[in-house]
């Protein structure tokens, strides 16, 4: 460690660069961001990814042209649709009848749907009239669906069906005609050599100036109200009666040279152009360019938008999906930023950020791109920001600097030995003051004919502060992560009058091993103590019971900010949002990888919300609309009921109409609930009138109910979404049908021969009744204890079934609470350590889709007869947790041991288990009075979500540090 005349000559010498070193003036107009994207590849669809067209139909799903033929997509899983010949799925087309047209090699067709749910291809060679050699198409390039019917577009073809396929008509085709285009069912195309046409009845004629595109390529057309777009290959055109002419302001000039090659409208009036080397250009209603953003190397071969708004680049290497427009961007390593993002600032016509590696200053240049410069070369921690009109406050790891406005030079305002000031607060009470909160000092700046200096400095005494708010002109509050809140009162001039420490005495229970966080809300303070939280109602603290302290799942990291775009309440893993003059609560759910973990919310001096997380920072700008999402639709996707043998399911109606659907006695079922978004994270809950009294609590999509005794049912399902959306209720109506033996005439012969058998009985009785007395009663006294033996053995086959899991015969999760209660007090008396084994099966869901549930079942079933044998059961417990899901409770052995035990476990699995493989998450420690057991698995369950993210098939360590003994 330096010494302290060492460190005051480095903070010296960096006051001395950073005044001789003023930065240059920069732009009115802030870095441009990234759009929020997400990328899918090949693991997540299961499929090459040779990607050629985008659709989307009336209930949102999405379909993809595709090298192995149709993906189509709900949000939550993909389904491949395979063609004939397992051939390729050139265009696709949504007709006005809502079917999908597919345009294939030597095939075009749609796509159709039982009345079970399940969708397949179906082709239309035959209803076109086509036989023999003519079926023989070739490459069926496009297919375009107008109010009429469907044309298909193929090698040396073009071929019409009518929806009702009552007209059909072919029409040949030179080799230069090029792409068609639809507008008010006429049909235009380019013809090579020729120039832009129409197409009338197989004739092709040229449009009034359509020779400029004789040799120049036509990436696409917008149909307008009398007129046509066209977007060329160098900029925009307008084409109409009297001719084609460029559109004013060289509009679309950014376009020469990008090998422009899809065009897609978009729900705002502007659209979108991508290009073979990867970028987007969006251009705005008035056609000028809005955004323009590189989506990487690979070449885009599609475009297409979904029902909420999400924009769809189909790639040479993967699927990507945008908000495009969207008031949110990004701005993370692609535009300077370096470590991770601590704070940020709008000051002097540039945004400023505070990362790990220093302050990084972001501008745009002429043409809009982001450029990042670092002015102050600092490569340890800066820490926070403020802007004023006067000069930028920058606290960083060794004190406290300002720019000056006026001049563009740095100054020192205070420095300490490696004391860092980590939080600025501007007082909103003083004018011309300003608070800031280091390691060991609350610093006091005050603004001094446009210069701020520092006015005072008080030491904390021993206190960790955080979270500084200030409640009035004299009085400011800051949390303590070693104790209570503390209250301070000021003099004028800064200066501490009185310091208060609040506890017990004031309402409040404070958790020793974390301390207090504050926020202020509606100029009330909220204190938050471990899990607890308090609000001060003036004179003592109360629980607080309400939220935003109830809507987090971690409310020790919850703060809350108020902007004028609304309050936000935040914690790492979840953003919540009240608009300004709600007063309901509402999640952000932004869909994208680069939105996850939220650290540091703010509204900026230029009128932007920007949000700091993990990869980066978001931007909000609300001048920009949110684009308008469709409904949901809540359904069935699929019915089955399943056998008592275990053969093949029985597929259903996937809707019940005015009569239930009949069900054979004894059958499961199986419901999958069918909702389209693209926002991910989909719950559903269910009402099983006749047998459920309650809703049930919200799961995934997929419902199994055992056999039921005869009877009518009404299932009713609602669902939610991330973003908190929802849908529903919709009804399912169904009848169990009675065996065959509680059929009435069975019972009516049934009767008869009881009847008959009793009367023989009675008579038989009556006539031995005394010399059978005897026999009688020891048959009586045999039969009771014959009973009493059946009923403990009943007994103690119903206490292992209710420990049991069925399908596996291993413990269930019931057994797993039970043990691990024992264990933990057990582990808790004697200091001994406790761990945990979260086993989850990898894309154990696909192998479902891939061979069904069935095959499913029997590989879960080997895979837990592998686990039994992989454990010692005298002194350790296995059990199926839910699901693909099992767990391994290991009493007396530490975190390390638990780890090799993992690691022998998956490379078993791996090496056995040929069909798939096992993710693991590992926690363990010694239990604490102040724990709670469930905790242990929670902690497991968190690493096992690591592993999986990281690739599966591998063991994660909860990364956590032991709780306090």
């Amino acid at each position: 460690m330096r010494s302290l005349p060492g460190r005051f000559l480095v903070a010296l010498s960096l006051v001395l660069s950073l005044a001789l070193c003023p930065l240059p003036d920069a732009r009115a107009d802030g870095p441009s961001g990234m759009p929020l994207l997400r990328r899918y590849l090949p693991e997540d669809y299961n499929a090459t990814p040779q990607q050629l067209a985008i659709a989307t139909d009336r209930e949102g799903r999405l379909y993809v042209g595709n090298g192995e033929g149709v993906l189509r997509y709900d949000g939550d899983a993909w389904t491949l649709i395979t063609l004939p010949g397992k051939t390729i799925a050139r265009d696709l087309a949504i007709g006005r009848d809502n079917h999908v047209y597919v345009a294939s090699y030597d095939s075009f067709g749609w796509l159709q749907t039982s009345d079970d749910g399940q969708m397949r291809y179906e082709e239309l060679l035959t209803a076109g009239g086509l036989s023999g050699r003519d079926r023989d198409v070739g490459i069926v390039w496009d297919v375009h669906a107008t109010s009429e019917g469907v044309y298909f577009r193929a090698e040396k073809n073009l071929h019409f069906l009518s929806y009702d396929r009552r007209r059909v008509r072919h029409w040949p085709l030179a080799e230069n005609v090029r792409s068609f285009y639809v507008q008010d069912d006429a049909l235009y195309a380019r013809v090579a050599g020729l120039g832009f046409c129409r197409f009338e009845d197989g004739r092709f004629t040229l449009e009034p100036g359509g020779a400029l595109f004789a040799d120049k390529p036509l990436p696409g057309m917008i149909p307008k109200p009398g007129w046509r777009l066209l977007v060329g290959d160098d900029g925009l055109y307008r084409a109409d009666a009297r001719g084609i002419a460029r559109l004013p302001n060289n509009a679309g000039s950014e376009l020469a040279g990008t090998r422009a090659y899809e065009v897609l409208p978009l729900a705002d009036d502007s659209f979108v152009v991508g290009t073979l080397e990867g970028e987007v250009f969006r251009y705005a209603k008035d056609y000028h360019l809005a955004e323009r953003v590189n989506l990487g190397s690979y070449g885009i071969q599609a475009l297409g938008a979904d029902s909420e708004g999400g924009l769809w680049a189909a790639t040479e290497g993967d699927l990507v999906r945008m908000a495009l427009p969207s008031p949110w961007s990004f701005l993370g390593s692609d535009q300077g930023l370096r470590g991770t993002v601590t704070d940020f600032e709008w000051f002097d016509g540039a945004l400023w950020v505070a990362t790990t590696r220093g302050f990084i200053r972001l501008t745009a240049d002429a043409a809009g791109r982001t450029q990042a410069d670092i002015p102050h070369h600092i490569d340890y921690e800066a820490y926070t920001l403020v802007g004023t009109d006067s000069g930028l406050l920058m606290g960083f790891r060794n004190g406290l600097m300002v720019r000056d406005k006026d001049d563009g030079k740095t100054r020192i305002l205070f420095t300490g030995a490696q004391e860092g000031v980590f939080e600025i607060r501007l007082s909103s009470k003083v004018a011309g003051r300003a608070y800031g909160l280091s390691e060991e000092n609350l610093l006091v700046l005050q603004n001094v004919d446009g210069h701020w200096k520092l006015a005072q400095s008080t030491p904390l005494d021993g206190a960790s502060a955080a979270t500084l708010v200030e409640t009035a002109a004299d009085q400011i509050w800051f949390g303590d992560s070693r104790g209570g809140p503390q209250r301070w009162t000021l003099d004028a001039a800064g200066k501490r009058l009185r310091a208060e420490v609040f506890g017990a005495n004031d309402g409040l229970a404070i958790d020793a091993n974390s301390g207090s966080s504050l926020y202020l809300l509606e100029g009330q303070v909220h204190v938050i103590t471990g899990e607890r939280g308090y609000r001060f109602d003036g004179k003592r603290f109360v629980a607080d019971t309400g939220p935003p302290f109830t809507l987090v799942d971690r409310p020790n990291e919850l703060d809350v900010v108020e902007t004028p775009v609304g309050t936000y309440a935040y914690s790492s893993r979840q953003l919540w949002l009240r608009p300004v003059g709600a007063s309901e609560w509402k999640a952000v759910n932004l869909g994208s990888q680069r939105a996850a973990g939220f650290t540091r919310v703010r509204f900026n001096r230029d009128g932007k919300l920007r949000v700091a997380t993990w990869s980066g920072l978001l931007q909000f700008d609300a001048s920009q609309k949110e684009p308008t999402q469709a409904p949901l639709r809540l359904g069935f996707e699929s019915v089955s009921a399943e056998r008592p043998d275990g053969q093949e399911p029985l597929r259903l109606p996937i809707v019940s109409e005015e009569q239930p659907v009949e069900i054979p006695a004894g059958y499961r079922l199986h419901f999958r609930y069918s909702l389209v978004s693209m926002e991910g994270g989909l719950q559903f809950r269910y009402l099983l009138h006749g047998l459920t009294e309650q809703w049930s609590d919200w799961t995934d999509r997929d419902l199994y109910v055992r056999a039921l005794t005869p009877g009518d049912y009404v299932l009713e399902v609602e669902a939610r979404t991330r973003g908190g959306r929802t849908a529903g209720p919709v009804s399912y109506r169904y009848r169990v049908l009675p065996e065959w033996y509680m059929r009435w005439w069975v019972l009516t012969i049934f009767g008869l021969v009881v009847l008959v058998a009793a009367a023989f009985v009675v008579q038989e009785f009556i006539r031995r009744r005394t010399q059978r007395y005897r026999e009688a009663n020891r048959k009586l006294e045999a039969r009771i204890a014959e009973r009493t033996s059946e009923l403990e053995e009943v007994n103690r086959k119903l206490a292992e079934l209710a420990t049991e899991d069925a399908l596996t015969g291993v413990n269930n999760r019931r057994a797993l609470e039970q043990g691990l209660q024992r264990e933990w007090f057990r582990c808790l008396d004697q200091r001994r350590p406790l761990a945990v084994l979260m086993i989850d099966v990898d894309h154990f869901k696909r192998y479902n889709d891939a061979h069904g549930h069935l095959e499913g079942d029997v590989l879960l079933r080997r895979i837990a007869q592998r686990l039994i044998a992989l454990h010692d059961p005298k002194r350790e417990l296995m059990a199926r947790y839910g699901g693909e899901e099992f767990a391994l409770l290991l009493p007396g052995v530490h975190l390390d041991e638990a780890l090799r035990r993992a690691e022998a476990i998956r490379a078993a699995m791996h090496a056995e288990v040929t069909e798939t493989t096992v993710s693991i998450g590992v926690a363990g420690f010694v239990p604490s009075v102040q724990g709670e057991p469930n905790s242990l698995l929670r902690r497991a369950d968190a690493a096992l979500y690591r592993a999986k993210r990281a690739g599966r098939n591998r063991v994660e360590a909860d990364a956590d540090p032991p709780p306090p003994r």
